[in-house]
């Protein structure tokens, strides 16, 4: 299914990038990172940011031995809610804006990403149940209309503000994800807006927490039974803030992250 190799993809990914070069951040109070190195599974990227005060502006990316590895994000705003982002290439070519939607108190509702080359559209609709827990739901369809079940669910529980553990739901698979997590601060967690999209990022990613950073990632494929288990270890600065991430895992591959942030 193209979202199960897009979720698996794109678990490595919310390492949102941009041009090193600008430096719109008139913000010296907070801390915002800078510049994101990563090594996934032996593959490189380089993420650098950018912004306006605390809201980011644009994310510019380096991925190695990717079909459009080279671009940048943007990212646009009403009030203090991120309302779209717009993937660009090289060329300067838009190839995907994902567009979110909120309720009247400001949590995320839907997300529609949509790739005008292919035509295609992937809808997330987000459920948050009585229980506490936020079920997430995928349609897709063409860039117009996606009303077709994707066969593709997530859920998600929370424990101190944090996700301790996602259920990945699909027609041919299904895991368990659970997390334990530091007590220093998230690099992005100044980040105006970020925090309302996070359960989408989440899906996209699943390296970073909302307030913290995750220390040890856990997958159950049978309930149970441990199918792989990931430790990070993190070196700090002195505002507590992680300067490297790196993990040890009981499969091959590994990650390592390096985080620059503005002085």
């Amino acid at each position: 299914m193209r979202k199960t190799a897009q979720y698996l993809f794109l678990v490595s990914l919310f390492v949102l990038t941009l041009t090193s070069c600008s430096t719109d951040n008139d913000s010296t109070k907070v801390v915002l990172l800078n510049k994101l190195t990563t090594v996934v599974m032996g593959q490189q990227s380089v993420y650098t940011f950018s912004y306006k005060n605390s809201k980011l502006t644009k994310v510019a990316f380096e991925i190695d031995g990717q079909t459009d590895g080279v671009g940048y994000d943007k990212y646009f705003y009403i009030n203090n809610l991120i309302t779209q982002i717009k993937r660009f290439n090289a060329a300067n070519q838009n190839t995907a804006t994902t567009t979110f939607t909120y309720t009247t108190n400001g949590q995320l509702e839907q997300v529609v990403k949509v790739e005008p080359s292919s035509n295609y559209g992937y809808r997330s609709v987000f459920t948050y149940n009585t229980d506490g827990t936020v079920s997430v739901t995928g349609y897709y369809g063409d860039v117009t209309t996606q009303n077709t079940l994707s066969g593709v669910s997530e859920k998600y529980y929370f424990e101190n503000g944090e996700v301790s553990q996602k259920d990945f739901i699909s027609d041919t698979f299904s895991s368990t994800l659970t997390y334990d997590y530091d007590t220093a601060n998230h690099p992005m967690q100044n980040v105006i807006g970020l925090n309302a999209i996070k359960l989408y990022t989440f899906i996209a990613d699943g390296l970073f927490g909302i307030k913290h950073n995750v220390a040890k990632q856990t997958t159950y494929l049978t309930p149970g039974v441990i199918k792989n288990q990931v430790t990070f270890e993190a070196i700090y600065n002195n505002d507590n803030y992680p300067l490297e991430i790196t993990s040890t895992t009981t499969e091959t591959g590994g990650y390592q992250y390096s985080f620059q942030y503005f002085k």
